[in-house]
């Protein structure tokens, strides 16, 4: 089996790895195993693969994929592009990847990629200290190439989506409930929730308009009862 390269300077760059691939002993026994490409390319999906969801031009990436391409893959193990095609095919067919294609890439899934993941953070410091000390290549715990940037970047994301929320004036809610043809009463909605300060149980209020849609419903059942006891009342009256 390859020995792949940290990612860092030196041995101490695994062992402080938080987040790894295991690799069992049990690949020795893997049908593909002594194909060099089929099995390089496993292990590249493996590392390449995001240990949680994420977007890559529009398009959802879950945890387990990876959007790649024929070219790029080519450039990253160094094969020939029928070299690549039939390790592809090879992994298709024994059910270790599936593939779907775009216009200008593909996303990759590894079929079983939790089997190849840690149980617990007990597990992981135990495994990065038996790496270190044994220094066995097999069993080398290696993080996903993007992970780092992936957090950081879904940090900056969230800061910025969490806009604060601002009450909507009397208008735009008068208007809404024209729009919808709800018949709500805008005022009586308004000073409701004004009241609560803008709360929904103990959680601040997210969008208003939901709110609308939610007092529409409870309007509408609350409509229909008072209609049908009218109904009851009218038969009991004969």
């Amino acid at each position: 089996m390859p020995v792949f390269p940290a990612l860092g300077k030196g041995a101490d760059s695994i062992a402080n790895m938080s987040n790894y691939v295991k690799i069992s002993r049990k690949i020795l026994e893997w049908g593909w195993y002594r194909d060099e490409h089929t099995k390089s390319l496993f292990l590249h999906c493996l590392l390449k693969a995001n240990w949680k969801d994420g977007e890559f031009k529009g398009i959802v990436i879950k945890r387990g994929q990876f959007a790649t391409s024929i070219p790029k893959l080519q450039v990253e193990l160094e094969l020939t592009s029928n070299e690549v095609r039939t390790a592809i095919k090879h992994l298709k067919s024994t059910g270790e990847i599936t593939v779907r294609s775009y216009s200008k890439f593909s996303v990759i899934t590894v079929v079983k990629y939790d089997s190849y993941q840690c149980e617990s953070q007990a597990e992981s410091q135990t495994d990065n200290s038996h790496t270190t000390d044994k220094a066995q290549p097999i069993n080398s715990l290696l993080t996903t190439i993007e992970e780092g940037k992936k957090n950081k970047k879904e940090r900056k994301e969230n800061k910025s989506n969490s806009v604060r929320f601002i009450p909507p004036s009397l208008e735009e809610v008068q208007d809404y409930c024209k729009s919808r043809c709800n018949g709500l009463d805008a005022q009586a909605f308004v000073d409701f929730y004004s009241s609560k300060g803008w709360m929904i149980g103990k959680n601040k209020m997210k969008d208003w308009k939901a709110a609308v849609r939610t007092w529409e419903r409870k309007s509408q059942t609350r409509q229909e009862e008072t209609a049908k006891h009218d109904r009851i009342s009218e038969v009991d009256s004969w």
